[in-house]
């Protein structure tokens, strides 16, 4: 079977999409620790949701295409791109907005676009009937190398993505509730 099968194109795809929800929370956390740009409550929330969907498409990858794999992905874009919107709509009339913005849009602003685009590109993609059935359980598929180091490589960013988002919660809130705008890690200050 060619590298250019469907199995191999979709299975290679839920890679490509994990490393690209990494590189968007890789680049809050970049704001966070490197500008030091507390996020909010919601912008917690924004990561979490964004994670959830590196996670439906991390079962993909590693049980095969599966329409519920899709539909939480799918979930987690709806559910993160109406936070999203809800942080817009708290800083609609404020001229400056929360945290620094990022081509003129503030962060919370890209992670609805994002969600808003996420929505209707699974949407299609799982619309892609020739994805599951027989093509799920194709052993012929690409088993190389090169793709079992890049899908372990994804798991393992991925891993590494939700427990630096987790280190840095407990560093900001503790077991507490997060403060609405933050200015100070509660476990450093301490």
């Amino acid at each position: 079977m060619s590298f250019f099968s469907l199995p191999n194109v979709f299975k290679w795809k839920s890679i490509v999409e994990i490393f690209g929800i990494c590189l968007i929370i890789a680049a809050a956390f970049y704001y966070q620790l490197f500008l030091d740009e507390l996020p909010c409550p919601l912008c917690l929330l924004q990561r979490m949701g964004l994670l959830a969907m590196a996670f439906g498409f991390m079962l993909n990858l590693r049980y095969g295409a599966h329409p519920a794999h899709y539909g939480l992905s799918l979930l987690a874009a709806v559910l993160t791109g109406l936070i999203a919107l809800r942080q817009v709509s708290l800083h609609i009339t404020d001229s400056e907005g929360y945290g620094s913005a990022v081509l003129g849009l503030h962060m919370y602003s890209w992670v609805f676009v994002i969600a808003v685009i996420a929505v209707v590109y699974i949407a299609i993609v799982m619309s892609y009937a020739g994805q599951y059935g027989q093509y799920a359980l194709d052993t012929s598929a690409d088993t190389s190398k090169a793709f079992q180091r890049f899908s372990w490589l994804a798991f393992v960013v991925l891993s590494f993505m939700v427990f630096a988002d987790v280190a840095t919660v407990l560093l900001e809130c503790g077991f507490h509730e997060c403060p609405d705008n933050p200015t100070q890690y509660r476990w450093l200050s301490s």
